[in-house]
């Protein structure tokens, strides 16, 4: 998953992969959610640093493949500002079909934010089954 030799801002590139591989690892099935080529930035303000998580099909419908690459792919169809405890904040956030559960006080915490634009989604509504599909994948839950 981790792009190698890429020094800058490594930390917070390994973060987002080591928490993929972890997802990945408990629950092997959720590859079978990477079903079209697609890219999603991660950008933690507070910090100044972006990673993107590149969501690669496999072949003849079989597992995909997630990459973690440092820096803001500029074509990656969502793209998520916030501060970095916020981001990380969001793979602990109950999901109700693949996004935050209103009936849950972190969930509404976090719908909340988003609506204050604290944390910004670019992409939300057009994009929305490419922001579920990273949403259950990032979720620890």
């Amino acid at each position: 998953m981790r792009e190698p030799d890429e020094p800058e801002h490594g930390g917070f590139r390994d973060l987002v992969a080591g928490l993929l591989d972890a997802n990945l690892a408990r629950d092997p099935d959720r590859r079978l959610l990477v079903t079209r080529r697609e890219a999603v930035a991660l950008l933690a303000t507070d910090a100044g640093v972006a990673v993107t998580i590149q969501l690669l099909p496999g072949a003849a419908g079989g597992p995909g493949t997630v990459l973690v690459h440092d820096g803001e792919d500029p074509w990656a169809e969502v793209a998520v500002h916030g501060l970095s405890v916020a981001l990380l904040e969001l793979a602990a956030t109950p999901l109700r079909f693949g996004l935050p559960d209103a009936l849950d006080p972190d969930g509404r915490r976090v719908l909340r934010d988003i609506a204050r634009r604290r944390i910004r989604v670019r992409g939300l509504v057009r994009r929305l089954p490419t922001v579920r599909r990273i949403t259950r994948l990032l979720s620890a839950r």
